[in-house]
């Protein structure tokens, strides 16, 4: 489960210490092959994967320069990306794992290494390296309190996410119930529990979304400030939850300041999306939606942009270039209005972008995560006449 973010993960961790994030865009070299000056790639040095210890930081920093230009290079003729992000993640996570052990480099810096090269053992699931690692960590003298609360934190992460695969719900329910258990009492595990506890309410709505509205119910009944102020936060992550096949409230403005009829959409597919100008992920999303939207408005196909851009002029332009057949909601002319809108996004607690969530003609939720191929999948199924 964890496996497909640890790319963004690692892209994003490279550049705080001074390597370059991973990038979208191919970097392959290519040479004129003759004087018809044919293009061919170079060969890619794939030696980059391999990571030698005893190096100093600047060597890794480095290294991990070479480990991105490598796996870009190498993800255009990729037919097992999979193995080839895998490859590139441990790469990436030996350097971290020798920078957290240098001796002669500034402690901060070192304990970031050390975080990073846990969070990357996480997120492949490495539950045998974590546990190794936390007995090692538990038997120094002195021990440091916060590198052992990151382990478990991780091991019990991994867990979860190791019973969701198996499909074992009794071990599934009694991780959380430990979990639970832990956070009303454990200020630690309080802010830390919520977090596993949404991946399972995404992963096994069923079991992870009683879960987390008990967790939230003891925070909210708790004398502790902090545990009410994390159960008022994640009041719109469970409802987010349990959206799938439920009914969603859509209210508010449209970009030119009318107001959204959302009864007016119901007997369509609807496609709520959550987005903004400046997320280039979502702007990604445009060209499917709109071959879908050409394929499917006639047969009863919808789309509801909402965005949450907070400039309106860039907004503005940005509808007038891209001329959107679809209507588009705003977030910050609802916040201003004089009316008291519900505010959907913060209703529904998305914090990440794009999120789109498909709506069915009954106006009953059928997928939160209704992006690209499964977008067109779930269409297909809804429209079955449309060849």
């Amino acid at each position: 489960m964890r496996f497909s973010r640890l790319l963004l993960s690692v892209a994003a961790t490279s550049a705080l210490f001074g390597a370059a994030s991973f990038s979208v865009s191919p970097v392959a070299s290519v040479f004129a092959q003759d004087e018809a000056a044919q293009a061919e790639k170079a060969p890619v040095d794939e030696s980059a994967f391999d990571v030698p210890a005893g190096k100093d930081e600047a060597f890794y920093k480095e290294q991990m320069n070479k480990i991105r230009e490598a796996f870009n290079a190498l993800r255009q003729d990729a037919t097992d990306m999979n193995a080839l992000y895998l490859k590139a993640n441990v790469a990436t996570m030996t350097c971290y794992k020798y920078l957290a052990e240098l001796p002669d480099i500034d402690a901060a810096d070192r304990t970031g290494y050390f975080r990073q090269y846990v969070a990357g053992l996480g997120y492949v699931g490495d539950l045998d390296g974590l546990n190794a690692l936390l007995a090692a960590e538990e038997a120094k003298d002195p021990v440091d309190q916060s590198r052992v609360d990151l382990l478990k934190f991780q091991v019990a992460s991994v867990s979860v996410d190791k019973a969701v695969e198996a499909n074992d719900e009794a071990a599934i329910k009694k991780l959380g119930t430990e979990l639970i258990e832990k956070a009303k009492t454990d200020d630690y595990w309080a802010s830390r529990t919520p977090s596993i506890l949404e991946d399972l309410a995404r992963s096994k709505p069923a079991i992870g979304v009683p879960m987390l509205k008990d967790l939230c119910a003891a925070f909210a009944a708790s004398d502790d400030e902090s545990r009410k102020r994390i159960a008022t936060r994640f009041e719109g992550k469970i409802r987010f939850a349990d959206l799938v096949g439920n009914e969603m409230k859509v209210e508010g403005l449209y970009l030119d300041g009318t107001e959204i009829d959302w009864k007016s959409y119901r007997g369509k597919v609807v496609l709520v999306d959550f987005w903004a100008t400046w997320c280039g992920p979502c702007i990604g999303e445009i060209p499917n939606m709109t071959k879908m939207y050409e394929k499917y408005n006639a047969a009863g196909f919808e789309i509801l942009g909402y965005s949450i851009d907070d400039d309106l002029e860039r907004l503005h332009k940005f509808e007038e270039d891209r001329k959107l057949p679809w209507k588009t909601a705003s977030r910050k002319l609802t916040q201003d209005a004089e009316k008291d809108y519900v505010i959907i996004s913060e209703y529904y607690g998305v914090n990440a972008i794009p999120t789109m969530v498909l709506v069915g003609k009954d106006g009953k939720v059928l997928s939160t995560k209704a992006r690209g191929a499964e977008l067109e999948r779930l269409l297909g199924e809804q429209f079955p006449e449309v060849k």
